[in-house]
């Protein structure tokens, strides 16, 4: 899979690093922030019972880590979770990391961490067999990287926008035809109705009183109305059966207003199942 090909609109601008501290001194300065935070705690226990499957991490999408903010804090979150995973079971885990933006300065810094950490646009662990040992943390990814890498690889682990949220720009009929991948993931999770889309719902069955005269001109306006096709989820040809989420971190009340700002958004961890 060509990543910048097929993700022509992927690439990562954000808040740039004002600082007379070293590069290491920053990011270790935001792995003592999360490493106080109620985000990253849960995160770690959504991700304890996968732990010791996990043999590779891969990230894409993250930016210029070492010159924009929010890049920074993501940075920061991937070791973070690196000596997480090792911490329980000590390992040679591989990163594999690709971003078309990256710069030479990035890429060097990385090449001296050591051979575990691999820039690659093009990722081989495109089998069911073993889906479970690779985790994918995406932050912020554009919709049609992520379509890519569904259709043609086998995320189970996904760490990334909130794959409902992130699509509600597009109607089910849009997200179809566009992304037929993502779409279909979303029809699995929707049938997951929060409380608080439970509370909505019920507002939204109150019957509230209509003069008759609005009656008439609204019974007239649903006569106009045409009955959408029914999607054909079954039709599209995917390896993965059904999707969950594992945490949203109590619907991004953990992600907002923290002093990583925007670095994490609307971040969920997905479980895809095949």
């Amino acid at each position: 899979m060509d990543l910048e090909k097929n993700s022509a609109r992927f690439k990562k601008t954000g808040k740039k690093l004002a600082s007379d501290k070293s590069f290491g001194e920053i990011v270790q300065s935001d792995r003592d922030v999360l490493k106080k935070s109620e985000f990253l705690s849960d995160l770690f226990q959504s991700l304890q019972p996968y732990l010791n499957d996990i043999k590779k991490v891969r990230c894409v999408a993250i930016g210029n880590f070492r010159k924009d903010f929010p890049a920074t804090y993501q940075f920061a979150l991937l070791l973070e979770i690196i000596d997480h995973i090792n911490s329980k079971n000590p390992r040679d885990i591989i990163v594999s990391l690709y971003d078309p933006i990256f710069t030479k300065e990035e890429t060097i810094y990385l090449e001296t961490l050591g051979e575990r950490w691999v820039i690659e646009e093009n990722f081989s662990e495109s089998n069911t067999s073993d889906y479970g040992s690779v985790l994918y943390f995406l932050p912020h990814a554009p919709l049609d990287l992520t379509e890519n890498i569904l259709s043609s690889e086998c995320p189970h682990l996904w760490l990334a926008n909130n794959i409902v949220s992130h699509t509600d720009r597009y109607t089910k009929a849009q997200l179809y035809e566009k992304y037929p991948h993502l779409g279909k993931l979303v029809h699995y999770l929707q049938p997951n109705i929060t409380p608080e889309t439970k509370k909505q719902d019920s507002m939204d069955d109150f019957t509230t009183f209509v003069p008759k005269r609005k009656r008439k001109n609204r019974n007239n306006s649903s006569k106009l109305k045409v009955k959408l096709p029914e999607l054909d989820y079954d039709s599209i040809a995917t390896k993965f059966t059904s999707c969950q989420i594992l945490t949203d971190f109590d619907r991004g009340k953990y992600l907002k207003e923290k002093p990583w700002i925007n670095s994490f958004s609307d971040l969920t961890l997905h479980a895809v199942e095949y």
